[in-house]
């Protein structure tokens, strides 16, 4: 039994084990992901990580950072080709997931169900759990297959794509975190049961 989200229902994770799957793919917007992290750090809820290793190019290009720092803003981060990791599991309960940014190459793979890498098996876990999923998409101009992926993922019950644009990233995580009911710099509320 879990919360209603959209129209999908949510698994509520166990009290004091919130967690959120944060995934970064390589493409512009790798401040977003960075400013996610630093946010849940500021909260009670967990941060599993997944960097892609384009990510980790996107991150020194885009940021100046260096990726292993961001990285270690997580609670816990995965190698991006470990399919047997914790989030590729349905029992290890979790808010949903975020990825900040989502290349479209791997919301493509999300929507054809193509989960050849642990960003896109703990997706489609995710899914199958009927747990909310953010897709960060800031990639333009798009193919008109692109395009219709992008309407496919949207049409997916408990899917939320958005598209940032040259929003500020403290407006973007704002939002993130709201759609988790993750307040910034607090404790999350358990989800109800």
């Amino acid at each position: 039994m879990g919360a209603a989200l959209g129209n999908h229902p949510a698994a509520a994770p166990r009290p004091g084990r919130e967690r959120l799957i944060v995934a970064m793919t390589g493409v512009d917007g790798a401040r977003y992901g960075i400013g996610l992290l630093e946010a849940l750090r500021q909260t009670s809820v967990e941060a599993h990580l997944v960097m892609c290793p384009c990510a980790r190019q996107a991150i020194r290009a885009q940021t100046g950072r260096d990726p292993d720092l961001v990285r270690r803003l997580a609670s816990r981060s995965y190698h991006p080709h470990n399919q047997a990791a914790k989030i590729s599991s349905g029992s290890f309960l979790t808010r949903g997931m975020v990825i900040a940014p989502c290349s479209v190459r791997s919301m493509s793979a999300i929507v054809n169900g193509y989960a050849t890498t642990l960003v896109a098996r703990a997706a489609d876990v995710t899914l199958k759990e009927r747990r909310p999923l953010v897709l960060l998409v800031n990639e333009s101009p798009l193919s008109p297959i692109q395009v219709e992926n992008l309407r496919r993922a949207a049409a997916v019950p408990g899917v939320v794509v958005s598209w940032p644009g040259q929003q500020a990233a403290d407006e973007v995580v704002d939002g993130l975190l709201a759609q988790f009911a993750i307040p910034r710099g607090g404790t999350a509320e358990p989800l109800p049961s």
